[in-house]
């Protein structure tokens, strides 16, 4: 009897693979077109975000192109890199990351309201600003605005779980690649409004607003990277 192996493969790493199978046969030539995630989604009953992912993984295989805006393209019927446990792909997915982070990141806010000093609002307005310069989401900048809040917690324990989440994600190969598709849109207002929002809050100490405040802002950065939800960006125009 074959051992199976302990550690299955994530429903992202399964899309894929169906995908890889559908591009190989000829069923999806090299140079089509695939269809909109959306219609992947509801046609493998996943959730976009699966899809997109399973997308990230066949685009760093080498075998499909996200051209934003465009449409995801074949490129290849042969990968360059096997999808496998041990490849580009390892680590935490980026949906596992964010699911991570909307835990976490909330209880850090309205720790940081609760024990709020002043000079706090200093700090991230200096990332604010930073942030308005990169032109960019998920940018050095966005780190250190929410590094600062979790800093702010007096709680070192959440403070490195906050960073080890942000290293877990700038050191992803699948996560680099939805921030550089993400990123050639710009900044997105949303973005900056969220983070203003929460300072307010934090000035305010109002730890339950805070809360909901980061939740919401996590849930805006989920809807910008998985492409759910059409939102302006700092051009005035829609990202669709």
């Amino acid at each position: 009897v074959p051992i199976e192996t302990i550690q299955s493969k994530r429903l992202f790493e399964r899309i894929a693979e169906q995908i890889k199978l559908l591009i190989s046969s000829g069923e999806f030539k090299e140079g089509s077109r695939l269809p909109p995630e959306r219609d992947l989604a509801l046609q493998l009953g996943v959730s976009r975000p699966t899809v997109r992912e399973a997308m990230i993984a066949l685009e760093l295989s080498g075998l499909v192109e996200v051209r934003v805006g465009a449409g995801i393209y074949v490129i290849s019927s042969q990968p360059r890199l096997v999808l496998t446990p041990n490849s580009k792909i390892k680590g935490p997915s980026p949906t596992e990351l964010l699911e991570a982070r909307l835990k976490l990141e909330p209880i850090n806010a309205a720790l940081a309201a609760e024990r709020f000093r002043p000079e706090l609002l200093d700090d991230l307005e200096t990332a604010i600003d930073q942030q308005i310069a990169e032109d960019a989401i998920g940018a050095d900048a966005d780190r250190q605005f929410h590094m600062i809040i979790a800093e702010a917690t007096g709680n070192r324990a959440l403070a490195e779980m906050t960073r080890y989440l942000w290293d877990q994600m700038l050191s992803s190969h699948m996560w680099k690649l939805l921030i550089d598709h993400a990123q050639l849109k710009g900044l997105y207002p949303i973005i900056l409004d969220d983070h203003r929002s929460l300072m307010d809050a934090l000035s305010r100490r109002d730890s339950e607003l805070a809360s909901s405040i980061m939740e919401t802002h996590l849930e805006h950065a989920k809807e910008i990277f998985f492409d759910l939800v059409s939102y302006q960006t700092k051009n005035g125009n829609s990202d669709k």
